[in-house]
C-alpha cells in the first residue's frame, strides 16, 4: 500500500468512531508556494487576531498573527520565529508556505479531494480535522536547499515536530523549543508589533498618522522609516528598502518612502526615492532600481518613477536635467544635454523612430531635414557647418564650401515643382 492510500485508509478508519488518529493532516502533495511570501521571509506580524480553530473536529478560540505573510497559532508564530532566526544564523533559509486555515479553505479542500473537480483533487482531511486548522501546523519550504536536514536535526529543539511520515514538509509545534519571539510581549503580556511596539503604542502613534518601530512613533507622517532594525535588515537582504513595516523600493515594489518623506521632498519640486528626494528638481532620476529595470525591460529609461525615454514617450529626463540642459542652450534626452548647442540630436530613439517612418530626421524632439520642413540640423551643427562656409543638411556639412547642394529632399522636390534648382537650402 503507498504512502498516499495508507492515509487515506487512516483517514476513513477514523471517521468511523476513533478520533485517536485523527490527528493525521495529508496532504498528498507538497503545496504549491506563489513565492509572494519570499519579500517578507524572515517578518512577522503582531497585531492579533480572533478566529476559531479545530483539532478532532472539536472548536476552540485561537489568537493568530503572521509570519512570513502566513498565519500561525501565536504561540506557534513565536516558536517559528525563533527557530527560524537559529537556521538564519547558520546560512538556511527557512519559509512557511501554508499555515493556518479557515474551517471555509478547509471544506474547499475537501470539497475537491471528493469531488475531483479542483486542486487536482489532492488528497485533504475532514473539515475540522486537519492540524492546519487548529494553527499549529506549518508546511515549510522543505525542497529547498539544506532546510530539510537542518529541520531534521535541529526542528526538535525548538519543539517542532513531523507528524506525517509522507509529507516531509508538514511541521506542527505543540509546545517546547526555547521560548521567546516577537510575539511575547512587551512588559505585562501585552501583543507586540513587527516593529518592537506594543499594540497599544501603535495605535497610538496611528492617531497622528505614525507607525510605530521600537516603541517610538515613527514611519507614516513622523520622521523614520517605521520599520524595526531586524524589519530593515530582513528586507534589505532582498536588495529592498523597509517603509512602515514593509518592503518597499530598491528591488522590491513601492518608492521606498514614507508619506513625510514625500510631503517634505514635494515641497521642493522632487519626488522621492528610498528616503531620499530624487528626481523632479532635484538630483537623481526620481526612480527606484525595480522601476528603473522595469522600464529597461521595454528599451526606456525611467522618470519619477515613469517611463519615459528611449523608446518610450517623453524625454526620459527630470525637470532639473531639462532646466540644468536648458542653460547651455540644449535639450536634455534620457538624462543627458543634447541637440541645440550641444553635441547629439536632442531626441530619444522613439522620436528618431516616428521621424523615420516619414524620411525625416528627428532635432530637438522635431520631424526635420529629409521630407519634413526644416534642415534636419541643430544649432549647434548648423553653427559648426557655417565654421566652414558651409550649410548644414541632415546632420551633415552641404553646400557653400563642401560638397552637396544644401537641399533637403523636400527643398529639392519642392524646387523641382517649380523647375528649378535647389542649392544652399533656396530654388535657384
Amino acid at each position: 500500500m503507498n504512502a498516499r492510500a495508507w492515509w487515506l485508509a487512516v483517514a476513513l478508519w477514523s471517521g468511523c468512531g476513533s478520533s485517536s488518529l485523527e490527528i493525521y493532516e495529508a496532504d498528498g502533495e507538497e503545496p504549491f508556494d506563489d513565492r509572494s511570501n519570499i519579500a517578507q521571509q524572515g517578518l512577522v506580524s503582531c497585531d492579533p487576531r480572533g478566529d476559531t480553530g479545530y483539532t478532532n473536529g472539536s472548536s476552540f478560540p485561537i489568537t493568530v498573527v503572521s509570519a512570513d505573510g502566513r498565519r500561525a497559532e501565536i504561540g506557534t508564530a513565536n516558536a517559528y520565529a525563533v527557530m527560524q532566526a537559529a537556521a538564519r544564523n547558520q546560512g538556511i533559509g527557512i519559509r512557511i508556505v501554508s499555515g493556518f486555515r479557515t474551517m471555509a479553505e478547509q471544506q474547499y479542500f475537501w470539497g475537491c479531494y471528493v469531488n475531483r473537480n479542483c486542486n487536482g483533487g489532492n488528497l485533504a482531511a475532514r473539515p475540522g480535522h486537519s492540524n492546519h486548522q487548529s494553527g499549529h501546523a506549518l508546511d515549510l519550504n522543505t525542497s529547498e536547499g539544506g532546510v530539510l536536514n537542518w529541520l531534521n536535526a535541529h526542528g526538535a529543539a525548538y519543539g517542532f515536530k513531523r507528524t506525517v511520515p509522507s509529507e516531509s514538509w508538514h511541521w506542527e509545534w505543540w509546545g517546547g523549543g526555547p521560548g521567546g519571539g516577537p510575539c511575547t510581549g512587551g512588559g505585562g503580556g501585552a501583543a507586540m508589533t513587527p516593529s518592537g511596539c506594543t499594540t497599544a503604542q501603535a495605535e497610538g502613534c496611528g492617531n497622528f498618522g505614525c507607525s510605530c518601530a521600537s516603541g517610538s512613533c515613527s514611519g507614516g507622517f513622523c520622521a523614520g522609516t517605521g520599520c524595526s532594525a531586524a524589519q530593515t535588515q530582513a528586507c534589505g537582504n532582498f536588495g529592498c528598502g523597509c517603509v512602515d513595516g514593509k518592503c518597499s523600493g530598491g528591488f522590491c515594489d513601492g518608492t521606498g518612502s514614507t508619506a513625510k518623506n514625500a510631503l517634505d521632498c514635494g515641497k521642493f519640486g522632487c519626488s522621492t526615492v528610498d528616503g531620499q528626494c530624487s528626481g523632479g528638481f532635484c538630483p537623481g532620476t526620481g526612480c527606484t532600481a525595480k522601476m528603473t529595470n522595469d522600464c529597461g525591460n521595454f528599451g526606456c529609461g525611467c522618470v519619477d518613477g515613469k517611463c519615459s525615454g528611449g523608446f518610450c514617450d517623453g524625454p526620459g529626463s527630470t525637470a532639473k536635467m531639462i532646466s540644468d540642459c536648458g542653460n547651455f542652450g540644449c535639450k536634455s534626452i534620457d538624462g543627458k544635454c543634447s541637440g541645440g548647442f550641444c553635441p547629439g540630436t536632442g531626441s530619444t530613439a522613439k522620436m528618431i523612430n516616428d521621424c523615420g517612418k516619414f524620411g525625416c530626421k528627428s532635432i530637438d524632439g522635431q520631424c526635420s531635414g529629409g521630407f519634413c520642413p526644416g534642415t534636419g540640423c541643430t544649432a549647434k551643427m548648423t553653427n559648426d557647418c557655417a565654421n566652414y562656409g558651409c550649410g548644414c543638411v541632415d546632420g551633415a556639412c552641404a553646400g557653400g564650401f563642401c560638397p552637396g547642394t544644401g537641399c533637403t529632399a523636400r527643398q529639392t522636390i519642392d524646387c523641382q515643382n517649380q523647375g528649378k534648382g535647389c542649392g544652399a537650402g533656396k530654388c535657384l
